[in-house]
């Protein structure tokens, strides 16, 4: 009664509302963040400062040895990459993989918030961005694809000099040796997905946007990365964590075939911040898998708390031997890998932190 007659005396003398209570620092400071990564993720807005500022902090790591073949992969030779479209579709989030052209393919499709290339050789890195070059510049599908014909020569050093001063020299060169597999693989793409009706950035108007507005906010941070190695991996997930975002791709491709489930590597996967639903895409070329085409590769799923566990508790060597855990699904060529393992008697070792 005492407090029904405080209020209406408060009511008479003219006060309408009692004062919000303020937010405690904690509750500002959850709040604030929050929003950073409400703003971070989305893919229509420039991406926040301290977040960009943590993905340019990737290292790269340093050069291999040898390359594989000691060739340059200019361009993906996985001609399938459609039998993941209805389960990559609309995801989100940030992607991260290896290799060229599929990694747009693959971002657009899942509408990704955030693109981090990973390829150890630098030259794919370079071609990175003269992608980045060719997006940014092009306002539709048929300037992006013009952008790689022989007589754009002096238009493209012009626009490399005008988007990344720093790196135009660079830029340039692997535009100049990488020009014509970029346009045979634009026609194979352009033949395939028109005739199975799948849209792509090179055949679609929304999907070149999509990646073409990743570029513009300041959302691809292309990287020189071994996924066994001591820091891109490493710096990549502490990006993610500290803008307040998810990893929801991971595509090695094919990468896992050239190494075993080492130390570094599971400590690299283990580590990474995956989405509830993030998926671990790879392909690996065997027959004995089914493949999706004839002599293409074979395409798996797996998600990557079901792989974090895997490598956190059993001694499993290796891709192949990781493969043999899969379930076949209807699609022809594409199989998914969900079985929850018995862990080890003795537990694999896992490298610590550098």
């Amino acid at each position: 009664m005492k407090k029904i007659t405080l209020i209406m005396a408060l009511i008479l003398l003219g006060f309408t509302a009692l004062p919000a209570m303020a937010q405690t620092p904690t509750e500002a400071t959850a709040s604030q963040s929050q929003t950073q990564a409400a703003d971070a993720n989305d893919p229509s807005k420039m991406f926040p400062a301290e977040a960009e500022k943590a993905f340019k902090q990737i290292r790269d790591d340093p050069d291999p040895d040898a390359l594989v073949r000691d060739a340059h992969y200019w361009i993906s030779n996985e001609n399938a990459h459609y039998v993941w479209y209805p389960h990559i579709k609309d995801l989100g989030g940030v992607i991260s993989g290896v290799g060229t052209d599929q990694v747009y393919l693959l971002a657009g499709w899942s509408n990704a918030s955030v693109i981090v290339p990973l390829d150890f050789d630098r030259k794919i890195r370079d071609l990175h961005f003269a992608y980045g070059v060719a997006f940014l510049s092009s306002q539709d599908t048929k300037e992006f694809i013009a952008f790689w014909k022989k007589d754009n020569a002096d238009r493209v050093k012009e626009l490399a000099q005008q988007y990344f001063p720093d790196r135009a020299d660079d830029i340039f060169q692997a535009w100049k040796l990488a020009r014509s597999n970029v346009q045979q693989r634009i026609r194979l793409v352009t033949k395939k997905y028109t005739s199975n009706e799948i849209p792509t950035f090179i055949t679609d108007e929304t999907q070149f946007n999509r990646i073409k507005q990743l570029w513009t906010n300041h959302r691809v941070f292309p990287v020189c990365g071994d996924l066994t190695g001591d820091k891109a991996m490493i710096d990549l997930a502490k990006a993610i964590n500290q803008s307040g975002l998810k990893l929801q791709i991971l595509y090695p491709s094919n990468a896992e075939h050239y190494f075993e489930y080492g130390p570094a590597y599971r400590r690299n996967i283990i580590n990474l911040p995956f989405a509830d639903n993030g998926l671990v895409l790879r392909t690996r070329q065997m027959r004995s898998l089914g493949l999706a085409e004839p002599e293409d590769y074979h395409y798996n799923m797996q998600t990557g708390e079901n792989f974090k566990i895997w490598l956190q508790t059993t001694q499993i060597p290796n891709q192949h031997s990781m493969l043999k855990k899969r379930v076949k699904t209807k699609t022809e060529g594409l199989s998914i890998l969900e079985r929850v393992p018995d862990p080890s008697k003795v537990p694999p070792q896992i490298a610590p932190m550098p």
